[in-house]
């Protein structure tokens, strides 16, 4: 096992998600899966994924959880307060800097335009990170049926408000480990494909 890296390596790394992830959670989760996963090596595909799926279950901001959950497997204790803490600080200081200036421009009409064109773009972000994160689980033969009919029916489930979110993934995890929790190895390094 590598030795976990230095608080001032893995602030950087948290500094760069936080200040370069504008759009909010598809592009902070592609940051992070970009710099965490192939950039850096710190913590295995599967791994990230983990965390994604743990983060889901956790009150609040998603995205905070999973730094903690990262910077934990990465760093202990220490890499849970670096992590959270660079990822964080220097993001809201610039969410704070530039709430401030957008309530003096918000009525001008190039303001209304670039709007406009930000929805598209953050829909083909998710998508992109939708299809790079399924990648690995449509590689896993006939076991991809059961994983696409799964996100299918929650994907359903949800769309048509017939239950409350933690309760999806809940049944979906229950539904997972029952069916799929033999199939997948057991290694925290072992890969998600």
């Amino acid at each position: 096992m590598k030795p976990p890296p230095s608080s001032r390596a893995l602030a950087r790394a948290w500094f760069d998600i936080g200040t370069q992830s504008f759009g909010g959670g598809s592009s902070t989760l592609f940051m992070i899966r970009r710099i965490l996963v192939e950039r850096m090596g710190w913590v295995s595909l599967r791994e990230f994924t983990e965390a994604w799926a743990l983060s889901q279950l956790s009150p609040g901001i998603h995205l905070v959880a999973m730094a903690g959950l990262l910077g934990r497997r990465i760093a202990g204790l220490r890499g849970i307060v670096v992590s959270v803490a660079a990822m964080m600080v220097p993001a809201a200081l610039i969410t704070a800097i530039l709430t401030a200036f957008f309530g003096r421009i918000a009525q001008e009409p190039l303001t209304i335009a670039a709007l406009a064109g930000i929805g598209p773009v953050a829909g083909g972000m998710t998508i992109g990170l939708a299809l790079t994160m399924a990648r690995p689980v449509l590689q896993r033969g006939r076991f991809a049926i059961v994983d696409v009919a799964v996100i299918v029916t929650a994907f359903a489930v949800l769309l048509a408000g017939a239950a409350q979110t933690i309760v999806v993934i809940v049944v979906a995890g229950i539904f997972g480990a029952v069916l799929l929790g033999h199939e997948r190895p057991t290694s925290s390094d072992a890969p998600m494909s």
